[in-house]
């Protein structure tokens, strides 16, 4: 009997952690999967109708540069080496190079009939790695170009992230500067607009 109670309580103990161990690779693999780094910021400041000054910073070392771009929205492209999703859980991340940035028009006779303005970012280190893991290709998933765009808003700044799968972007309200207190104006303001 009480033999039997050992290897019951023996059971339970390995049966126990092995439940901890599986939970535990269960919110590793998924926090692996969903990763996210972010890899460029922006604002706009407008300079007439559909004109707009960019300023972007991106990669690591926060390259800024100032662009002027047309239209209503914007887009920027990057290549893209997605690992396998086995490669992704044991700590390697996918890749990327920021290729282009542009504006683009939300209607389409505006994209087709009015002027535009494009830019080469050559930013990251897709290529590098490509050329890198041509001998070690099992862990690359796949290889293509992705791309976000969004519409353009004052006082917003814009944040591109690299996922496992391709770019994101995220925008939030603009920080005040160091030291900024609002006034009853801009409460009222703020008030109205809904922010």
């Amino acid at each position: 009997m009480f033999r039997l109670v050992r290897v019951s309580l023996f059971l339970v103990v390995v049966l126990s952690v092995a439940l901890v161990v599986s939970m535990g690779l269960t919110i590793l693999t998924y926090v692996r999967l969903t990763a996210e780094e972010p890899i460029a910021k922006m604002y706009f400041e407008p300079l007439e109708e559909n004109l707009f000054e960019a300023h972007l910073a991106a990669g690591e070392g926060g390259d800024v540069g100032i662009f002027e771009i047309y239209g209503d929205q914007w887009r920027i492209d990057a290549e893209f080496i997605k690992l396998k999703p086995w490669a992704n859980v044991m700590g390697m991340d996918a890749r990327y190079k920021l290729v282009r940035f542009e504006g683009r028009y939300r209607d389409i006779n505006d994209e087709n009939t009015k002027p535009k303005m494009a830019y080469d970012l050559g930013q990251g280190d897709a290529l590098d790695l490509m050329n890198y893991l041509a001998e070690w290709n099992f862990l690359v998933d796949a290889e293509y170009g992705s791309s976000t765009f969004t519409d353009i808003k004052q006082d917003t700044l814009y944040t591109v992230y690299r996922t496992q799968s391709g770019i994101i972007v995220r925008s939030e309200p603009m920080p005040d500067p160091i030291g900024y207190e609002p006034t009853m104006m801009d409460d009222i303001r703020a008030w109205v607009s809904g922010n």
